[in-house]
């Protein structure tokens, strides 16, 4: 291929690669001068961004010159040469004190120091070289000094290598950027080599050049990605490789557009310049298409391969599982704190709120959600309990910012990216969530104890109201049975009078318990029939039966004398002759069934079925149905009142005559645990 043609092409390399590379130095540079603020930020980073800001920008300016016609041997092409090489000369120094933190034994930071002394003493005499010419003296022709930097950066990058990180590529992160780093200088002297010492000609050349002036950014790459300290490392890597791939795609088209084998394809056709057109359409539809598979490519291998990026998705959802077992403060803090410092090897995490510092040092900002990265001289770093913190990640809960965790990576490790800050605001989005949900679970608890203190104080309120419906009736009509006896039996009337005590004593005694034992309250049924077989004689007969294994089952207290009452009234005493009266106790399944019968006449028409939780089945009717239903109805009420629905009264006529009166009630049913 002809020489001019060859140096077009490299032109155009020049032009692309370099105006790729300085939008990538400039980004780099910005980014490491805010890292500067973060401790353990080293001043190598920032040198090593200059120059290889430097290098692409005079390498720009010397394309741009050369487009505009000017000769290589002028003046100002000299001193930007001169300005571009300097740079080239100086960044293996940066580069072997980026790696000295890497020499862990004595004898590596000895030859750390040895290579040291070579880098600068090389770098000064490659200096000197270039700049001499431009005052008229040569120490050493202006080629050779070019390709004497390239060995001299291979060299000391080789043996920066063996000596500073033997040992140290074990390390996924290391290693990768240690094999970039040199494959970028490798690749600028190889390409070197094979052009002077071969001599390819035609496309090699041009690829050969752009080759060896733009490894320089694998060098750059290769040594930021791991020791440059800002947010933004993981986003300035990803998007610089893409960057990378753009400028090697539009530099693959005019090499291929430009080879003779396409326009040998076109020359055989009719219309050889459109058909060169369609040509270079497709060509660069198939680059572009390929560019938009391996996007998505570089961000995973980004991620995953170089930051090793765990599966965050999957710890948060664990983080949140763990959180929702969890009721105490203290133990969800700890829990969130752990999480974090584990998941991205952090140094330390702690959870500080906002009450611990005066209101006028936090940042306005942080009141708005937003994350603050503390420098060196932020006072916040002296008051805090993390001294070393460098990010605080607020924490929202209850509609306002409460709390920040203070994230500290520690000075060995690489500053926190992209992706790690998104999962620590997840984190804390989790924190104050799992803060509101445990205060409105308190609340709730709170309230429904509130409600159940109320509840039980109304409950006790109805349930005295009730018995107090009893006391007065049941009272009547023992004064009365007595004022009888005393005109024709005063020794019964006495003997009354003192049961009628006893009676009492037993209802005085239960006026604050809402609850008895099925023994007690046969006891008590006892002393009321012995009251009432005054006025029936020998016309009644009694007969009262207890399971054993229910006499101590608790049941409402003067359940059943409302339901004797109504017997011995409504259905014995208008029977004629002998009447008989059956009060039973016994277990049925996980119920305790209490049972009134009589062989009297009969339920009032009316007031058959059954009650449940209060409301009758059937109206009661008559007079003798109000009486009657009065008793049924308070039983009822009281039941209700006390479980609810678990409990019922039934009355049906017996087979054989009478009426027989059920109430189920639950088995060891104490009455708190109905409130409960």
């Amino acid at each position: 291929m002809h020489r001019g043609v060859v140096n077009d092409l490299c032109l155009t390399g020049d032009l692309i690669g370099y105006s790729a590379g300085l939008v990538i130095t400039v980004l780099l540079l910005v980014l490491t001068l805010r890292a500067a603020r973060l401790q353990g930020t080293p001043l190598a980073n920032i040198a090593l961004a200059l120059c290889a800001l430097i290098w692409n920008l005079a390498g720009l300016g010397l394309a741009v010159a050369f487009a505009l016609g000017l000769l290589k041997d002028s003046l100002p092409s000299v001193i930007a040469s001169a300005i571009q090489f300097t740079a080239a000369a100086v960044w293996p120094i940066t580069m072997l004190a980026i790696w000295r933190d890497q020499a862990a034994l004595p004898w590596q930071r000895i030859g750390s120091r040895i290579l040291q002394i070579l880098a600068i003493l090389s770098a000064a005499t490659i200096v000197i070289s270039f700049w001499s010419i431009i005052v008229g003296v040569t120490f050493i022709p202006h080629e050779t000094a070019k390709e004497l930097t390239s060995y001299n950066g291979s060299a000391l990058m080789a043996l920066g290598a063996v000596v500073l990180l033997k040992g140290r590529l074990t390390s996924r992160a290391i290693w990768f950027s240690s094999v970039t780093a040199l494959l970028g200088v490798f690749g600028t002297t190889l390409s070197i080599i094979i052009y002077h010492k071969f001599n390819p000609g035609g496309n090699f050349d041009a690829a050969l050049h752009f080759m060896s002036t733009q490894s320089v950014l694998l060098i750059v790459l290769g040594s930021f990605f791991l020791f440059a300290r800002f947010r933004f490392a993981d986003l300035f890597i990803r998007y610089s490789l893409r960057i990378l791939l753009a400028g090697l795609s539009a530099v693959l088209l005019v090499l291929i557009l430009d080879g003779q084998f396409v326009w040998r394809l076109a020359n055989l056709t009719a219309f050889p310049r459109a058909v060169y057109i369609f040509a270079a359409s497709i060509l660069a539809t198939l680059l572009l298409l390929s560019y938009a598979l391996l996007h998505r490519s570089i961000g995973i291998f980004v991620n995953r391969w170089i930051f090793r990026a765990p599966d965050y998705r999957d710890s948060a959802r664990q983080l949140g599982e763990q959180l929702r077992r969890l009721h105490l403060e203290s133990d969800i803090t700890a829990v969130v704190e752990t999480a974090a410092r584990n998941t991205l090897e952090l140094d330390e995490v702690r959870t500080i709120t906002f009450d611990r510092l005066p209101g006028h040092l936090w940042h306005a900002g942080i009141h708005d959600g937003e994350i603050i990265e503390l420098d060196r001289a932020n006072p916040l770093r002296r008051l805090l309990s993390l001294p070393e913190a460098e990010l605080l990640v607020p924490v929202r809960a209850g509609g306002e910012v409460t709390s920040v965790l203070a994230i500290s990576p520690g000075p060995a490790r690489r500053g926190l990216v992209t992706h790690e800050v998104n999962y620590l605001q997840s984190v804390a989005v989790q924190f104050g969530s799992r803060l509101d949900s445990l205060r409105l679970e308190r609340e709730m608890v709170e309230r429904q104890s509130r409600e159940a203190l109320l509840l039980q104080q109304l409950t006790e309120a109805e349930l005295r109201a009730l018995r107090a419906q009893i006391n007065p009736h049941f009272l009547f009509n023992s004064l009365n049975s007595i004022a009888n006896l005393i005109m024709t039996n005063p020794s019964r009337a006495e003997t009354m009078t003192l049961r009628l005590a006893r009676v009492f004593r037993y209802v005085l005694a239960h006026s604050s318990r809402p609850m008895t034992s099925i023994r007690e309250e046969m006891d008590f049924l006892r002393s009321y029939l012995e009251i009432e077989e005054a006025r029936f004689g020998h016309r009644l007969e009694v007969k009262i039966d207890v399971a054993p294994e229910v006499a101590l089952e608790p049941i409402p207290s003067l359940i059943l004398q409302p339901l004797v009452e109504n017997a011995l009234k409504h259905s014995l005493a208008p029977k004629l002759g002998p009447g008989h009266l059956w009060i039973t106790a016994h277990a049925q399944g996980d119920q305790v069934c209490l049972k009134v019968e009589d062989d009297g006449i009969g339920p009032v028409v009316g007031a058959l079925g059954r009650t449940n939780g209060g409301h009758s089945t059937s109206q009661l009717s008559g007079n003798r149905g109000e009486s009657a239903g009065i008793g049924l109805t308070n039983v009822a009420q009281r039941l209700t009142t006390l479980y609810q629905d678990r409990a019922h009264i039934s009355l049906e006529p017996r087979a054989t005559g009478g009426t027989s009166v059920t109430v189920f009630v639950p088995r060891n049913a104490e009455y708190e645990e109905s409130h409960s």
